[in-house]
């Protein structure tokens, strides 16, 4: 969080945005605000740094920066190896995808079985996913909620449009409300801080050093991970 400087803003080429930092602490304060269980509060503060990860280890990205697909930026969320969704965005170019032709692909649960569940899936790599297999990685204690708001809430197609049906389970739609939910407060927090100032150096620090690093160590977060 030292690492993670005000200057390392949302990309965007239409919204001048605060800094992901600010959001993302904006959020952590929202949730708190509402009485949010303070895993959520954590998960608010840490899901999209992700994003951030080619600033705060630059030295261990990997090839990703001389990639076509950079995977750090913002976006949708998708099952691979599935029928994409009528609802799915830029359905127009949906003629150009070679999987269409793919008979594996089109069958209504795709390459999976029937209800095996979105833990058993694979999603298209994005920062959202860098994150829950980090933190899976290295065996946090947060609690399976957690982990999946960090994972599905860039998923709109499952908890916004209830696709997916076919392979999902009843584990699955325990998590959807709390996915949802975590969602809206997200798009909440982003509308209420179009024009919100950066939040300072200071200001971040104390209220890490005041609030968030005790959650941080309760569930196990404040070492240094292993990827």
């Amino acid at each position: 969080f030292h690492a993670w400087s005000s200057d390392d803003t949302v990309e965007s080429s239409m919204v001048s945005s605060p800094s992901l930092r600010t959001l993302s602490y904006l959020m952590a304060e929202a949730a708190r605000d509402e009485g949010l269980p303070d895993w959520v509060q954590l998960v608010a503060l840490i899901h999209e740094l992700g994003e951030a990860v080619k600033k705060l280890d630059p030295n261990n990205t990997g090839k990703m920066a001389d990639s076509i697909y950079d995977w750090t930026i913002s976006t949708r969320s998708r099952v691979v190896g599935y029928p994409v969704p009528d609802c799915a965005t830029f359905s127009e170019f949906r003629h150009l995808n070679t999987d269409s032709l793919d008979v594996r692909y089109n069958t209504d649960t795709g390459v999976y079985e029937s209800n095996c569940g979105l833990d058993s899936v694979m999603l298209v790599w994005t920062g959202a996913e860098f994150m829950y297999h980090l933190l899976r990685h290295n065996n946090t204690a947060l609690p399976m909620e957690a982990l999946a708001m960090v994972r599905y809430f860039l998923l709109g197609d499952w908890h916004e449009h209830h696709e997916y049906t076919p392979i999902t389970n009843e584990c699955d739609n325990d998590m959807l409300p709390w996915v949802r939910d975590f969602d809206l407060l997200r798009r909440k927090t982003r509308l209420d801080c179009l024009d919100c100032v950066d939040l300072s150096d200071e200001q971040c620090t104390q209220l890490w050093e005041s609030h968030y690093s005790r959650i941080a160590a309760k569930y196990d977060c404040d070492h240094l991970f292993e990827w």
